[in-house]
C-alpha cells in the first residue's frame, strides 16, 4: 500500500473513532441525565410519603438542582445522589420503595425520626451502601434479609424501633460489617451462628430485647471485636470461653440475663484490653478469678447479683478503675481479713463508686478506707457481718455523697471525722451496735438529705445540731438508748417530708410547739419513749401528715381539736397514753384507715362515722368510760338520764322535737319530688342487667351511702372512691365503688370491670352484685359497681406496720398469711387457666386483695384488666401475658413474707426486693424474714409443740417452710418472663408448703 492509501485509510479510521466516541459520549450524557431524573423522583417520592412539621424538606423542589436540596449529597463526578442525612428531623411517615432506586446511595442518615412501618426490602438494591442509620423510629415487622445484598456495608444501626421476629442468618454474609446495632427492639429466637462470619465486626449490641437460648460459640471467631452487648435478654447456658479470648476485646456485657458457669482462671491474660465487665443480674457462680488483678486498663467492674463465692483478690494494678460493684453475692471467706481486698483499691485514684453490699464478708473494716480515692462518691457496706468499729478515717473520703453500712456487727463510737464528709447526701449506720453519743459534728453535713442511725445502741440527748441539716428529707433515730428532751431545731425543720422516726428511746419532756412547721412530713414516729404534757395544737398544721404514732408515752390531755386539718391523715396511734375527755367527732370525718385510741381515759359516746364503723380498723380497749358505738366494739349502751354531762334539758328536747318534725316533712316533701320528677324527666336510670343482679338507681346509693357522706368512705382509689353502705333490697351492708367520671380513664375502666365481671365466678374472686350506670339529679353521668363487703379490709392493711402494732390479733400469722397467698394464687391460675378466654388482671397488689370474715382473699379492681388477645403491655417492660401477673404475685408473696415494701427505703442503688430477698436465700434467710413471723416461730419452738401423729418438729423444719416459700417470690418475680413459674406451679408448692405447715401447731 502507497503512503496516500494509507493516509486515506487511518483517516476513515479517526474518523471512525471520533463517531463512535461522540456516539458514547451521548449515550453517557443520556445515562447520567436518566440517573439523575431517576434520584430526583424517588428523592420526590420519599418527601410526599412523610410528614415534615419543621420544614426540613421546603427545597426539594424543581426550583434547585437536587445536590442543593437540604441533606442530599452528590458525587463530583456522576453527580448522582451519595449521601442522605435527615436525622433528628422530626420526620414521620413510611420510607417509599423508590429508596431503592438511589443506587449511588453510600450513606443514609434517618435516626432519630419517628419513621413506621416496615424497612423497606429496596434498600438490599443499595449494593454501594456502606453506612445504614435507622436508629430510634417506630420501624416495625423483621429485618429484610436481603440486606445481606449490601457487601460494602460497615455500620447497620437498626436500634430503638418495634422490630421482631428472628435475626436474619443472611446477614452473617456481611464479611465488612464493622458495627450492628440492633438495641431496644423485640427480637426472639438466637443469634445466629453466621455471626460469627462477621470478620471486620467490631462492635456488636442487642441490649434489651428478647433474644435467648445460647451464645453461640462462633462469636469467638471476631478477632477484631472491641465491644460485646448482650444485656436484657433471655440468654441461657455458660458464657462462651471462646469469647474469653478475644484480646480486642474493650467492653464485655451481658448482665440482665440467665448465664450460668463461672469465668475462666486465665481471663486476666487472654483480656489484656479489657476495660469494662458487666455481669450483673444473672446466676454466675465461682471465684472471681485471681489473674483479674493483671487487667490494668479495667474502668468498670460490675458483678451485681449473682452467686459468686470465695475470697476477693487483689485489684492494687487497676490505678483507673473508678466503677467497682460486687453486691449481692456470697463473697467472703468467713476470715477476719475479708474485707482486705479494700486496700488494693487505695491505688485507684479515680475510683468513684465501691460497693460490697448483701455478701457474706466478716472480719472489721481495715484502716486503709482512709486512704482510699478521696474522689470515691458512693461507699456500700451494708447486709455483711462486719464487726470492729468504723475507722476515723472514713473522714478522708472527702467527696462521699452516700454511705451504707446497715445491718452489720459494727461496734464502738461514730468517728467525729464525720464532720468532714461535707459533701455527703445519705448516711445509712443502722442497724449495728454503734454506742456512745450521736457527734455534735453531724450538724456540720448540711447537705445531707436522709439520716438512718436506728437498731443501735447509742445514747445521750439528739445533738440540736441536726437543725443545721436543712435539706433532711429523712430522719430516723429509733430504736436506740436516746435520752433527753427532742430538740425544737429537729421540729424547725421543714425539708422533713419523708418521715421522722424518734421512737423506741427514752425521749423525755414535751412535744415542742415547733412540731406544726413539718408541714410536708409524711410520717411522724414518737412511739415507746417518756414524752409528757399535751399533744400540742400546732400539730394541726402537718396538712400532709399521712402517719402519726405517739403511743407508749404520758402524753396527757384532750386530742388537740386543730388535729381535724389534718385531712392527709390515714393512720393514728395514741394508745397508751394519759389522754381524756370525750373522743372528737372528727376524726369520723378524716379519711382514717386505721386508729388506736385504746388504754387511755376518754369518755362517753364513741363516734359512729368514718373509722368507726370498723372494729378492725378502730381499737378503744382499755377506755372504762366509753360507751355506745357500733356493737362489734361490745361497749355499755350510754345512759344519758344518770349522766349530767350528756343530759339534754327541757327546751332542748322541745327543740329537737321540732326539728325533727319539720325534717320529716321536709324529707316526705323531698321524696314526693323526686318521684315526680323521676317520673317526668326520668333523671336517674338503671344498669342493672337482666340476669338476675339486683337493680340499683343513684337514689338507691344515694341513700345507701348517707348521701354518699364522708363518714361512709373506705378510701380513695385511681379511679373513684369507695364507700359502704347498706341497700335497702337487702339490708346487708355492701362495697360501693363511685367512678370519677372527670378521671380520663375512669370511664374505661368501668367497661372494662364490668366486661370482665360478668364472665367471672369464683371464690377468691371479688363478687359483685350489680352495676349502675345512668345520671345523678343535675344530669351528670354517674357510673358505679356495688360488691360484696369485706370485713377486714385489705391485704395492705394488715401488713404494714400501722396494722400490726396496734394488738397481737391485728398481726397475721405464717399459716393465714399461706392461705391468703393460696387464695389469689388460685383466682389467678382460674383468669389464666380457665375462663373461656384467658384474662390478665394487670394489677395485683396487696391493697387490691380484700378478706372477708375467715380472712379469705379476695381479689378485686379489675379496672386494667385484659382479655388476653388484646393486651397492651406492663410488668418489667415485657410484653404482657399471665407472666406479666406471675411477676406481680411474686412481688407480692415477698411483701408478706419479709415484711417490706417494693419502695422500701433500703431499696437503692440497685438492691430491690426481689435481689434482696434472692441473696438472702444464700446465706442471711433469717435477715430477710418478716419480723413477726419468725418471733411466732420462736414462742412455737419454746412451746415445743408435738403434731398429733406424735412427731417432734423442729424450729428448723417451719424455717425450712418459709424458705421454700420465699423461693416461690424470687422464681415469680425474675426479671425474665421464660424464669418464672407459672402460677398452676406457683400454687401447687404453696398448697404443699402449707400442708407440712399444718402438722405444726403454730398459730399464736
Amino acid at each position: 500500500m502507497d503512503l496516500s492509501n494509507r493516509d486515506r485509510v487511518l483517516s476513515r479510521s479517526f474518523s471512525c473513532l471520533s463517531a463512535i466516541i461522540l456516539l458514547l459520549g451521548s449515550v453517557l450524557t443520556l445515562g447520567e441525565a436518566g440517573g439523575h431524573e431517576t434520584d430526583r423522583l424517588g428523592l420526590l417520592e420519599f418527601k410526599a410519603r412523610i410528614v415534615d412539621p419543621r420544614g426540613v424538606l421546603s427545597s426539594w423542589n424543581d426550583s434547585s438542582h437536587i445536590c442543593e436540596w437540604y441533606g442530599v449529597t452528590c458525587g463530583r463526578r456522576h453527580r448522582r445522589v451519595t449521601i442522605l442525612d435527615l436525622s433528628s428531623k422530626n420526620l414521620t411517615g413510611v420510607v417509599p420503595l423508590h429508596i431503592g432506586n438511589l443506587s449511588f446511595m453510600r450513606e443514609v442518615y434517618l435516626h432519630n425520626n419517628s419513621f413506621g412501618s416496615e424497612i423497606p426490602p429496596q434498600f438490599g438494591r443499595l449494593f454501594r451502601l456502606q453506612k445504614l442509620f435507622l436508629s430510634n423510629n417506630s420501624f416495625s415487622g423483621q429485618v429484610p434479609s436481603n440486606l445481606s445484598h449490601c457487601s460494602n456495608l460497615l455500620v447497620l444501626g437498626l436500634g430503638g424501633n418495634m422490630l421482631d421476629g428472628n435475626l436474619p442468618t443472611e446477614l452473617g454474609s456481611l464479611s465488612k460489617l464493622q458495627v450492628l446495632m440492633l438495641e431496644y427492639n423485640n427480637f426472639i429466637g438466637n443469634i445466629p451462628p453466621s455471626f460469627g462470619n462477621l470478620s471486620s465486626l467490631q462492635l456488636f449490641t442487642t441490649l434489651s430485647n428478647n433474644l435467648g437460648g445460647i451464645i453461640p460459640e462462633t462469636l469467638g471467631w471476631l478477632r477484631h471485636l472491641d465491644m460485646l452487648i448482650l444485656t436484657s435478654n433471655n440468654f441461657v447456658g455458660t458464657i462462651p470461653i471462646s469469647i474469653f479470648n478475644i484480646s480486642s476485646v474493650t467492653v464485655i456485657d451481658v448482665a440482665v440475663n440467665q448465664l450460668e458457669g463461672g469465668l475462666p482462671g486465665d481471663l486476666g491474660f487472654t483480656l489484656p484490653n479489657l476495660r469494662s465487665i458487666i455481669l450483673c443480674d444473672n446466676h454466675l457462680s465461682g471465684p472471681i478469678p485471681e489473674s483479674i488483678s493483671n487487667v490494668s486498663n479495667l474502668r468498670f467492674l460490675d458483678i451485681l447479683s449473682n452467686n459468686f463465692t470465695g475470697k476477693v483478690p487483689s485489684f492494687s494494678k487497676m490505678r483507673g478503675l473508678y466503677f467497682f460493684e460486687i453486691s449481692i453475692n456470697k463473697l467472703g471467706s468467713g476470715q477476719s481479713d475479708d474485707l482486705d481486698f479494700l486496700c488494693s483499691l487505695t491505688n485507684s485514684t479515680k475510683l468513684r463508686e465501691l460497693g460490697t453490699s448483701v455478701n457474706a464478708f466478716r472480719g472489721p473494716v481495715p484502716n486503709c478506707i482512709g486512704n482510699l480515692s478521696i474522689t470515691l462518691s458512693v461507699f456500700g457496706l451494708a447486709f455483711n457481718h462486719i464487726s470492729g468499729t468504723l475507722p476515723s478515717g472514713i473522714g478522708n473520703l472527702i467527696n462521699l455523697e452516700r454511705m451504707g453500712m446497715t445491718g452489720n456487727d459494727i461496734s464502738g463510737d461514730i468517728p467525729s471525722e464525720i464532720k468532714n464528709l461535707n459533701k455527703i447526701k445519705i448516711m445509712y449506720l443502722s442497724q449495728n451496735n454503734f454506742s456512745g453519743h450521736i457527734p455534735e459534728s453531724i450538724g456540720n453535713l448540711t447537705m445531707l438529705t436522709k439520716l438512718k442511725l436506728h437498731s443501735n445502741n447509742l445514747q445521750g440527748p439528739i445533738p440540736s445540731s441536726l437543725g443545721n441539716c436543712q435539706s433532711l428529707l429523712l430522719l430516723d433515730l429509733s430504736t436506740n438508748n436516746l435520752s433527753g428532751k427532742i430538740p425544737s431545731e429537729i421540729m424547725g425543720l421543714p425539708s422533713l417530708s419523708i418521715y421522722l422516726n424518734l421512737s423506741r428511746n427514752s425521749l423525755t419532756g414535751s412535744l415542742p410547739q415547733e412540731v406544726g412547721n413539718l408541714k410536708n412530713l409524711g410520717e411522724l414516729r414518737l412511739d415507746k419513749n417518756r414524752l409528757s404534757q399535751q399533744i400540742p395544737s400546732s400539730i394541726g398544721s402537718c396538712e400532709s401528715m399521712e402517719s402519726l404514732y405517739v403511743q407508749d408515752n404520758f402524753f396527757e390531755g384532750p386530742i388537740p381539736s386543730t388535729m381535724n386539718s389534718t385531712k392527709g391523715l390515714r393512720v393514728l396511734n395514741v394508745s397508751n397514753n394519759r389522754l381524756f375527755g370525750q373522743i372528737p367527732e372528727f376524726l369520723g370525718l378524716l379519711y382514717l384507715t386505721n386508729l388506736s385510741l385504746s388504754y387511755n381515759d376518754f369518755e362517753g359516746a364513741l363516734p359512729t362515722g368514718g373509722v368507726f364503723r370498723s372494729a378492725i380498723s378502730t381499737s378503744v380497749v382499755g377506755n372504762k368510760k366509753l360507751c355506745g358505738g357500733l356493737p362489734d366494739f361490745q361497749l355499755p349502751k350510754c345512759d344519758y338520764e344518770e349522766s349530767k354531762r350528756t343530759r339534754i334539758s327541757k327546751k332542748t328536747k322541745i327543740l329537737i322535737s321540732i326539728v325533727s318534725t319539720l325534717v320529716g316533712v321536709a324529707y316526705i316533701v323531698s321524696l314526693l319530688c323526686f318521684f315526680w320528677l323521676r317520673h317526668n324527666k326520668n333523671a336517674s336510670t338503671s344498669s342493672s342487667s337482666e340476669n338476675g343482679l339486683l337493680h340499683v338507681s343513684y337514689h338507691s346509693l344515694l341513700k345507701a351511702t348517707d348521701g354518699f357522706s364522708s363518714t361512709n368512705l373506705l378510701g380513695v382509689g385511681s379511679f373513684g372512691s369507695v364507700y359502704t353502705g347498706i341497700l335497702d333490697q337487702t339490708q346487708s351492708i355492701v362495697a360501693i365503688k363511685i367512678l370519677d367520671l372527670t378521671r380520663q380513664e375512669a370511664s374505661k375502666s368501668f367497661i372494662a370491670e364490668c366486661r370482665v365481671l360478668q364472665k367471672i365466678r369464683h371464690r377468691n374472686l371479688l363478687k359483685v352484685l350489680t352495676a349502675c350506670s345512668g345520671f345523678d339529679f343535675n344530669g351528670n353521668d354517674f357510673k358505679a359497681l356495688v360488691y360484696e363487703f369485706m370485713s377486714n379490709g385489705s391485704l395492705d392493711e394488715w401488713l404494714q406496720p400501722s396494722a400490726s402494732q396496734y394488738t397481737e390479733k391485728s398481726k397475721l400469722n405464717l399459716l393465714q398469711r399461706v392461705n391468703i397467698a393460696i387464695d389469689v394464687a388460685c383466682a389467678l391460675d382460674y383468669l389464666h387457666r380457665h375462663c373461656e378466654t384467658p384474662i390478665v388482671h394487670c394489677d395485683i397488689k396487696p391493697s387490691n386483695v380484700l378478706l372477708d370474715d375467715e380472712k379469705i382473699g379476695h381479689l378485686g379492681d379489675f379496672g386494667l384488666a385484659r382479655f388476653l388477645p388484646n393486651v397492651t403491655q406492663y410488668g418489667m417492660g415485657s410484653a404482657v401475658s399471665t407472666k406479666g401477673d406471675v411477676y406481680s404475685f411474686g412481688v407480692l408473696v415477698l411483701e408478706m413474707f419479709i415484711g417490706k415494701r417494693p419502695t422500701d427505703d433500703m431499696f437503692e442503688s440497685g438492691l430491690d426486693l426481689h435481689r434482696f430477698a434472692k441473696a438472702a436465700l444464700a446465706n442471711q434467710v433469717e435477715k430477710a424474714i418478716d419480723p413477726d413471723l419468725l418471733q411466732e416461730i420462736e414462742e412455737s419452738k419454746k412451746r415445743q409443740t408435738v403434731a398429733p401423729q406424735g412427731k417432734n418438729k423442729s424450729w428448723f423444719s417451719i424455717l425450712e417452710c418459709l424458705v421454700s416459700i420465699i423461693e416461690i417470690g424470687v422464681t415469680c418475680s425474675s426479671q425474665s418472663p421464660r424464669e418464672r413459674m407459672d402460677i398452676d406451679h406457683a400454687l401447687t408448692k404453696l398448697q404443699e408448703m402449707r400442708k407440712k405447715l399444718l402438722e405444726f401447731v403454730i398459730i399464736a
